[in-house]
């Protein structure tokens, strides 16, 4: 019996511990503000969350892009979804590579790494386009440039191409 309540309490600290240990913060300033639903699609399509596009009709290598962001006020300490349309003789792209990084205004300095996108294919409320590359923006400034690097399908160079957005405090 004294085993049995031994391994009982051994069993219950590893899985405690364990918990505890998988845990994947965001950087200390940040807070989400919207509630990751279970399909992984963390936007609504609508109001404060729709699509803005920031500059439209990029021609590059026969495509057609469209650059942006989702949430038409974007506030510090909270997060910036990128978004990108990429179309070709009228068609929607889905085999391109997209990433993003959020960089200080002045080009110079990467804030938040590259992180991958993901292709998102239309709907009643949304072009096809990709996104899900959230970047946290940081407190203490209130311009920021998301820097896009894009991988076009059956093309041998990469597009690198900046947006302006400002972030209210």
């Amino acid at each position: 019996m004294r085993l049995a309540l031994s391994i009982i309490a051994l069993l219950a600290l590893v899985v405690t511990l364990s918990a505890g240990c998988i845990r994947n913060e965001p950087p200390e300033d940040a807070v989400e503000q919207t509630a990751e639903p279970e399909s992984g699609h963390a936007h609504s399509h609508e109001g404060d969350d729709a699509l803005v596009w920031v500059e439209e009709g990029v021609e590059h290598a026969g495509f057609v892009l469209a650059l942006g962001h989702h949430g038409k006020h974007l506030h510090a300490a909270s997060f910036v979804e990128p978004a990108v349309s990429i179309t070709r003789d009228g068609a929607d792209v889905a085999d391109a590579q997209v990433f993003n990084s959020l960089v200080s205004a002045d080009g110079e300095t990467v804030i938040r790494e590259e992180a991958a996108t993901v292709y998102e294919p239309k709907t009643d409320e949304e072009p096809a386009h990709y996104a899900q590359g959230k970047l946290h923006l940081p407190k203490g400034a209130q311009e920021f440039l998301i820097r896009f690097r894009i991988v076009l399908p059956e093309t041998d160079d990469e597009l690198t191409r900046e947006i302006t957005i400002d972030v209210d405090e």
